[in-house]
């Protein structure tokens, strides 16, 4: 009821295109069926020789297609257009609607399996909707022909009217099963759509492996397991008309028995049984059409339903009715006796206690797994936290708008998101109205204007997907640029120069720390050489803190930080060494 409920919701939206739509289509159906009355006409005026009433049913048989040519044109486009915006108004509310869930939906779904209802579903409600033209049209045809049959001969309208109950009962059983087999079509193609993103999102990965062959013969698989689910509902789809040619053969060879003796009798005219078997036809066919829409029916309801899924999905993260707006924030972050845990039940985190003063950098360091991530996404609150409260300048996060939450925070993640599109594009994509005079400031402070200003179309130069055509380094800057137009209070640097070689690093670890200059920052270390400056080191580990302090202390203090730092320095002389060619053995082996 929900999905028919929805789809007519969409429907109405048009409901003056489908109105004149299916005048037009009265129209059509009313000319079609006088095809039949002409026909007769025309049948028996040969048989009378009457050429002069040839001549003139000939003229109307022309003069009839003009207005049935319009009609069929006036309505085809009318529905074409209406179906072509109910498809394009369903992507955008999905579309705006997946911008509103939370991360933790896009974490259990895969990016194919949403491609796959922005395409594939939303197609189906389009051909469905546009199905309406035959909705219109066929049953205006099978009623005014029916009723045309029994002013013509009751008895013969009697014979073609117990045939349609059969057809009905017949397609039925014939197309119950289709909203199943359609939502197994379209899991399979969406499963289709995922192997292909994954692969294509990580061809590097695959070439690097020459796991080519392995590739084509897993997509060969889940696309042999769409064209089995495809060619199932094809067999359940092709049985619709022979079962509809077969009842409408049955009803012709009654009718022309029938109608043979009562001719003979002098029950009817030859050319009143010409008109009859003529009717028969466009009724049969209507009705065979109409046997089709019921497959066209569920394939739609299938579509729309799997679309309703992610429509009828809320977002685990949103405002509180009370939530106030923060315009303007001096960058204070208290974690206080926070806990956290995922929807599996995992603790994540267990009473954590820091405070970050403004203009200060508070780095967290620790194994994988720790807790440090998860501790950066409650500041913006992509989480809420299970048991205490995250505050910014002594607000709970939670009863702030995260819109004036999120305008304060800026995020510099280790692997660069960067969007297709123009370099300047991408600096601007936190404040698209910049000059370009603060866009080439931002990239100066990144390091970045340099490796701009040597491209042929600087800021105008298009980077391909994901920055394909920029190295690491400078999509990281890039990134940087685009978070210090932001001008954010807070700052958040996930590991953002663990994955660049030495060059590379140096050039980001200068623009980050131009970056941070007055800002609240927290920084997730990889390599703790890079956070030696900042104001406050807390030590993760099993989603505790326990160590924190500053550098110095730290390191005097010799726990854990200091033998972490110690192994991290021992392995990197190590590499140097054996980069030299000295000998690899470690300090651990020498003694």
């Amino acid at each position: 009821m929900e999905v028919r409920k929805r789809l007519v919701r969409y429907i109405l939206e048009y409901k003056w295109q489908f109105i004149c739509s299916a005048l037009l289509g009265a129209v059509v159906a009313v000319s079609s069926l006088a095809v039949p009355y002409l026909t007769g006409l025309f049948f028996k005026a040969l048989v009378k020789e009457d050429w002069a009433q040839v001549r003139i049913i000939a003229l109307l048989f022309i003069g009839l297609q003009l207005p049935r040519g319009i009609s069929a044109y006036g309505q085809f486009y009318l529905v074409a257009s209406a179906t072509n915006r109910i498809a394009t108004g369903i992507r955008e509310e999905l579309y705006a609607h997946l911008q509103k869930l939370s991360l933790s939906f896009f974490e259990r779904s895969k990016v194919g399996h949403l491609m796959s209802r922005m395409t594939n579903d939303v197609g189906l409600i389009q051909n469905g909707s546009h199905a309406v033209t035959d909705v219109i049209k066929d049953p205006l045809v099978v009623i005014g022909g029916i009723a045309r049959m029994f002013t013509i001969n009751w008895i013969l309208a009697l014979i073609a009217v117990v045939f349609v109950p059969g057809m009905g009962f017949l397609i039925n059983r014939v197309t119950k099963k289709m909203r199943k087999l359609t939502m197994s079509l379209q899991l399979r193609l969406a499963d289709v759509t995922a192997v292909m993103e994954e692969t294509i999102a990580g061809i590097r990965v695959v070439k690097s492996f020459n796991a080519e062959k392995n590739e084509v013969e897993r997509f060969g698989q889940y696309n042999k397991a769409s064209l089995n689910a495809a060619l199932t509902g094809a067999r359940r789809n092709a049985l619709v008309n022979p079962v509809t040619e077969t009842a409408g053969a049955l009803a012709v060879v009654a009718i022309i028995l029938v109608g043979g003796y009562l001719v003979s009798m002098g029950r009817i005219e030859p050319h009143n049984l010409f008109e009859f078997g003529a009717i028969s036809f466009y009724v049969a066919s209507a009705a065979k059409n109409m046997g089709r829409l019921n497959v066209t029916y569920h394939q739609t309801m299938a579509g729309m339903e799997r679309i309703l899924d992610i429509l009828n999905e809320q977002p685990d993260i949103i405002d509180s009715p009370n939530a106030k707006v923060i315009d303007e924030v001096e960058g204070r972050v208290e974690f206080r006796n926070v806990s956290f845990s995922y929807q599996t039940g995992e603790q994540v985190l267990t009473d954590i206690s820091f405070v970050m003063e403004p203009g200060k950098a508070v780095a967290l360091v620790g194994a994988s797994g720790s807790g440090k991530s998860t501790i950066a996404n409650l500041i913006p609150r992509f989480y809420d936290v299970t048991d205490g409260a995250v505050l910014v300048d002594g607000h709970d996060v939670r009863d702030v708008t995260m819109e004036s939450l999120r305008k304060h925070i800026g995020i510099v993640p280790q692997e660069t998101i960067l969007f297709s599109g123009t370099i300047r594009d991408n600096i601007a994509y936190g404040k698209p109205d910049a000059t370009d005079e603060e866009i080439e400031q931002a990239a100066r402070a990144a390091n970045a204007y340099d490796f701009i200003s040597q491209l042929e179309d600087g800021y105008q130069t298009v980077i391909g997907e994901r920055g394909v055509r920029l190295s690491g380094g400078e999509r990281q800057r890039i990134s940087i640029a685009r978070a210090i137009l932001k001008d954010p209070r807070i700052l958040i640097l996930d590991e953002a120069t663990s994955s660049l070689d030495a060059t590379s690093e140096r050039l980001v670890q200068d623009a980050l720390e131009k970056l941070m200059q007055g800002r609240t920052t927290l920084v997730i270390a990889h390599r703790l050489s890079t956070i030696t400056k900042a104001d406050r080191i807390i030590v993760m580990a099993c989603g505790k803190i326990v160590e924190q302090g500053a550098f110095e202390d730290l390191m005097r203090s010799d726990g854990f930080f200091a033998r972490l730092y110690h192994t991290q320095f021992d392995l990197q002389a190590v590499n140097t060494i054996v980069d030299a060619g000295g000998s690899s053995e470690t300090p651990l082996e020498k003694g």
